[in-house]
Formats: C-alpha cells, structure tokens, sequence
C-alpha cells in the first residue's frame, strides 16, 4: 500500500503544479512579453519623438553660434579696418563645416573671401542680385537661405547664412558663409536613426544614406513626401511607410528657428527586431522560472511523500503498541526552501531589466540634470518673491501678508498653541516728529522703533508687524502675562534709552505707548486686537511712555 500512497500524493502535486504555477505562469508571461513588446514600440516611438526635438535644437544652436560668430566680426570691421580675407579665413578654421566666406562692400561688390582658393574668383564678384545680400540689405535682419546650387564662386550643394555689417550707423554690407548640408549631419545618421533635413520649401538639404534622398530634390516627389500628410494628422509621430521601397518607419518631425523640417527616423524593422530579442529574452527568463518551479514542487512532493510514509510508519508502531522502527529517523526527509529559486530567478529579471533601461536613463541625465538646475533656481526665486511680499520694505518688519501668513502657521498648531499675547505699540507724536525732522530722519526713527521691539522678542517665534504709519503690532505666543508685561516695558525703555532728541515730546525724545491684551486661542486675536488698541488709547491719555493691560 505505501507506494500507491506515495504516487497518489505526487500526482496532486503534479496537478496542482500545472492548474496553480504552469498554466497561470505561461498566460501571464504571454501577456507580460506582449506588454513588454508593445512598451518597446512605445518608447521607441517617443525617444524618435525626443530625438528629432534635440537634433533641431543642437542645429539651432550651431547656427546661433555661427550668426554670433559672424557678427562679431561685422562689429570688428566696424571699429577698426580689418584684413578680412585673413579674418575669414580664421573663422573658417574654427566652423568646419563652411564651404566658402566673403565679405562684401555696400554696393554687393565681394571684398574679402575665404578659402585662400577662393580669392581670386570671388574679389570683385558683383552679388548685389543675390538674396543673401538683398535681404540684410533692405531689412537689416539675418539671412538663411533655403538649399541651392552654387552659382559663383563653386558649384557646391549649399545654404547660407549672411548677416549685415555697417559703419558709423550706415550699411556697409554684408557677410556670407556657405555651408555644406553634407557636413551638417552625419551621411550614416544618428545611432539607430537615420536623418532628413527639408528647407522651408519641403526641399532636401541633407538625407543620411539610409533614406536614398538626393539633394534638393522635392520631398513631395518621393515616397517619403507623401507621407507626410499622415505624419502631420498623427502630430509628428508613428509608424508610416517613408523608407525606400515603402518600408515603415518610425517618424518624428521638428521645426527648427529658421523654418527647416528636421526628421527623425528609426526604421520599423530595425526597432521591432530589437523589441522583439527584448521580449524573447524575457520569455525565455520567465520560462526557466517556470521549470525552476516546477523542479521545486516536483522534489516537495517527495520530500512531503517521503515524510508522510515515515509518519505513517511511526504511527502503526504506536497503534501496535511497539516502539519506532529501527532506521525510522534516518528515513526522515527535511522540509525544502520554499520558492528560493523562483525569488532568486525574479531579482535577476529585475536586474536584466534594470540594465535594459540603463542607456536610456544615460542619454536622458544631461537634460534631467539642466532641469533640476533651473527647478532649483526657480524655487528659490520664489522663496525669495515670497519673502518680499510679506515685508515692509522700510523697516524690515512684517507687513500685513505677513502677519496673515504668520497666524495662519499659529492655527496650524491648533490646541498645542496655548496663549498669544498681542501688543499694539505706537510711536508717540510721530507726525510731529516727522514736520520738525523730516521724512528722512522719520524714516530712520521707525526703523530705530523695530530694532528696540526685535532686541526684546524672540527670532523666529515671535512677530513683528508694521500695521500703519507710526503703528506696530508684536505678536508672542505661548508666554503668560507677566512675561509679555516685562517684555513691553523692556521695549519702552530700550526705546527711550536710544535717546533719539523729539523737543515737541513732553519728554524730550521719542518714545511709545503700548496696548497688552492676551488671546487663549487663534480666533480670539481679532478680539484680543481690539482690547490692545483700547489698552493703546488709555496708555496715551495717561502721558503716553507707558503701557496699559
């Protein structure tokens, strides 16, 4: 009977192993490849997407810095008279990818140029016919052209770029880089990319090898031009058939500065491939997962088959009123680790895929670390507006934003607050003061009165508000009456002792008077306020110096 037990046991776990564990695992990892699949495509759609908006913004850039490079040297030929063929010729050393510099007079007559072969054919050229002199000459605005042939001193694909130059405020003429779109981009495209570059006329400047374009040919004439309507509908991206021989592809289009469509392309094939060796890679990982399990469950059933047949051995010995067997302990089988394979089998998924997001994180840590910068600035930008707006800028003390945002922070400390003692300070004929002394010395006399309540407040726990003119409000809490009595009289005589001359004062300097009243609860300051003005009054009418509760 013991072997049918052992093979009735191994068969439920068997059972279980495939309704449990098998069945559930392959219909999951179907789904997860799926999913994982279809994330691929995803992100590759959106890295095309990014991709085309930064190789518009590095051509901006380039640009940029080839129109500020030119122009430096128009504000030099302004100031000073300049050997330009020596002057172009340095620039050219420093821009590679220009073809040919020159420099003409106001009339378009060429007066400098670069390279030193160039020289001689392009010296007394008339451009005055050509749009990179007419445009800065009529509008005094930067020129880039669309692409073109060169006519004068080559016959070089090219576009250009032209900027004014004047003297003593008059226009003087201009100067010209010709560029090779060959050398904007690389011909083998960007990584898993390949590039097109169109003109604002939808004509090609520049195409990588893969996308078999010539140079200005017209988009609209070839498959990857009729495209483009789709690409349009579908907001710059998806999958469309722009590749030689009606290939799909990826597709991201950005607009640079000057007008040109710059284009993105990542060929389907290429990406699905590796898409789908991603995926198959995760299939076969989850697929050794399963077999590690089922390896594990099938040694359980044993080990519990095994241990089951000893008990059962121990229990008829009992029944049958006898001891253990002999040989029963060594026939004892421990108990296995539970699912550490599988545990083990899942980190090393976690870390396969962590290593598959690793260059992606790389391209994309320059421009998170940009953005973190500018947050960074930005936020303490506002912390900064923040302060000043809660400020009178005179004095240094609180305004009444301020005050709002500092009973706002005592409500939030709800019960835990206890007391807030309100103080209402006013500087004593003020407005006398200021007619005798002016406004200048009144100005410094409020800010004298802020410095004598600060030296007897606490920093940072208490507040000091200019409510009005000469008037001042001093909020404390959780400090008991005899407390906020003693700090208003050291605020008199810190005042007082600071023995700033007032001869229309019956006291002969300036000095205050004070209002105390004490609110148990936030929303009893509004009351406790009016207390302290009418403690304010009674402190004047009795000669003012003093204080009243």
């Amino acid at each position: 009977m013991q072997p049918a037990v052992q093979r009735g046991l191994y068969r439920q776990f068997l059972r279980l192993l495939v309704m449990a564990v098998v069945l559930p695992s392959l219909a999951f990892g179907a789904a997860m490849v799926l999913s994982r699949y279809r994330s691929e495509l995803a992100q590759i759609d959106a890295h095309t997407v990014a991709s085309a908006d930064i190789l518009a913004h590095e051509l901006d850039q380039s640009l940029v810095a080839l129109r500020a490079s030119l122009h430096v040297l128009a504000s030099a030929g302004e100031r000073h008279r300049l050997d330009w063929n020596r002057e172009l010729a340095g620039l050219q050393r420093r821009y590679p990818p220009i073809l040919t510099l020159i420099v003409t007079d106001a009339r378009g007559r060429v007066v400098g140029a670069a390279p030193a072969s160039a020289v001689a054919r392009a010296i007394g050229l008339d451009v005055a016919d050509r749009a990179y002199f007419q445009v800065p000459a009529r509008s005094g605005r930067d020129y880039v052209s669309d692409a073109f042939v060169g006519r004068g001193i080559g016959r070089d694909p090219l576009v250009v770029v032209s900027v004014p130059r004047y003297r003593d405020g008059a226009f003087e003429g201009v100067i010209e880089a010709s560029l090779s779109p060959s050398q904007l981009y690389d011909d083998s495209g960007h990584g898993d990319y390949e590039t097109v570059l169109l003109d604002r006329g939808d004509r090609v400047i520049h195409a990588s090898g893969g996308m078999e374009l010539a140079f200005m040919q017209r988009a609209a004439d070839t498959g990857f031009g009729a495209a483009l309507g789709a690409l349009d509908s579908a907001q710059a991206r998806g999958s469309l058939p722009v590749m030689p021989g009606g290939a799909r592809a990826f597709v991201a289009r950005a607009r640079t500065a000057d007008g040109w469509s710059l284009y993105a392309v990542a060929p389907r094939e290429r990406a699905e491939r590796g898409a789908f060796e991603r995926a198959m890679q995760m299939s076969q990982l989850l697929l050794l997962a399963v077999f590690g399990a089922a390896l594990a469950f099938v040694w359980y059933a044993r080990v519990l088959a095994r241990a089951a047949s000893s008990l059962l051995l121990r229990l008829r010995a009992l029944a049958s009123g006898a001891g253990p067997e002999p040989g029963a302990h060594a026939a004892d089988a421990p108990m296995p680790e539970e699912l550490q394979p599988v545990l083990d089998a899942i980190v090393e998924l976690s870390g396969r895929l962590e290593h598959a997001h690793a260059e992606l994180r790389q391209s994309l840590a320059e421009r998170e670390d940009e953005v973190v910068q500018r947050t960074a600035q930005l936020r303490e930008a506002l912390r900064e507006l923040d302060r000043v707006a809660c400020t009178d800028p005179l004095t240094g003390a609180l305004n009444r934003r301020g005050r709002d945002e500092f009973v706002r922070a005592l409500a939030a400390q709800g019960a835990r607050l206890g007391s807030v003692a309100v103080l209402l300070i006013d500087v004593d004929h003020f407005k006398a003061y200021n007619d005798r002394y002016g406004h200048r010395a009144g100005d410094e006399a409020l800010r004298a009165a802020v410095a004598a309540i600060r030296a007897e407040v606490r920093e940072g726990a208490d507040a000091v508000v200019r409510t009005g003119g000469e008037e001042f409000c001093v909020l404390i809490p959780g400090v008991g009456r005899a407390r906020v009595l003693n700090t208003a009289r050291a605020i008199l005589l810190g005042m007082y002792r600071r023995d700033i001359e007032h001869r229309d004062s019956e006291h002969g300097r300036l000095s205050c008077s004070i209002g105390v009243a004490m609110a148990y609860a936030v929303d009893e300051l509004e009351a406790a306020m009016d207390r302290a003005d009418e403690a304010l009054y009674r402190a004047k009418r009795r000669g003012r110096n003093g204080y009243c509760f």
